[in-house]
């Protein structure tokens, strides 16, 4: 009878052929998926565009996050073309990115997701790039400088609640940078002065650069810690070299 060789060469119902280099009677040897190993594989299959997306995409995140959480900012407008040429860049890597995103074959994903991830991620990257050109600018006029801080006050364009892990703050732009700048304050404060922050001015801690560029003091909205008191004051009323003024709200 022939019934091992027809185990040994394909099993019940096939011809039987005898494997080579298996002794008669043996167990036929176990094949494996030829798919098993396709996912410890993708290190080597990782392209340089791939790879440069990934370290840029690192390198803008990495520089937002200082920005939130930098002790200082820069309110003067910085070179056009320069942010201009960041903000091109960082939509230009989004391009990639998003398509890269979409075409992972071990993760789908809807048309609807797709479409959005197309829409939005090469405007996320713009912003990123944007934001970066912000605090290089701030470390190269900055990075060195010496020069003393000095009080000065600003006019309160916009009141903005804190939510998300934000604190309450007051926004300036003094310079139409086109870029608001947050200042963090109290809570009580922030609800005390909000209704009729129109004519108000904050005071904050400044210096100037040597071009003329003007860094202010700012711990940022994304605090664990209450911000210390702002000090508030009509637009208009003066300011003392040690930084006090009087405030309605600290009357109260």
């Amino acid at each position: 009878m022939n019934s091992r060789d027809n185990l040994a060469g394909g099993g019940f119902g096939r011809r039987g052929s005898r494997l080579e280099g298996v002794p008669a009677g043996s167990p036929a040897p176990r094949r494996v998926p030829s798919y098993a190993f396709e996912a410890d594989e993708p290190a080597d299959r990782i392209s340089p565009l791939r790879l440069a997306a990934i370290l840029f995409g690192a390198l803008l995140t990495l520089l937002c996050i200082e920005a939130l959480f930098s002790g200082t900012s820069l309110i003067t407008p910085i070179n056009a073309t320069f942010l201009n040429a960041m903000r091109l860049v960082g939509f230009a890597l989004g391009i990639p990115l998003a398509i890269l995103t979409i075409t992972r074959p071990h993760e789908p994903m809807g048309i609807a997701k797709k479409i959005l991830v197309l829409l939005f991620l090469p405007f996320l990257t713009g912003f990123a790039g944007g934001e970066a050109a912000w605090r290089i600018s701030d470390w190269t006029e900055f990075a060195f400088s010496n020069a003393a801080y000095e009080p000065a006050a600003y006019p309160i364009q916009y009141a903005s609640h804190g939510r998300k892990g934000r604190r309450d703050s007051f926004e300036i732009d003094p310079y139409d940078a086109g870029e608001s700048t947050d200042i963090a304050v109290p809570s009580a404060q922030f609800d005390a002065i909000w209704p009729n922050y129109e004519g108000y001015c904050i005071t904050v801690m400044q210096r100037k650069s040597a071009s003329g560029a003007i860094e202010i003091v700012n711990d940022g909205v994304f605090t664990l810690r209450e911000p210390a008191p702002a000090v508030l004051t009509r637009c208009g009323a003066d300011v003392s070299a040690s930084g006090d003024a009087s405030s309605p709200w600290d009357k109260k």
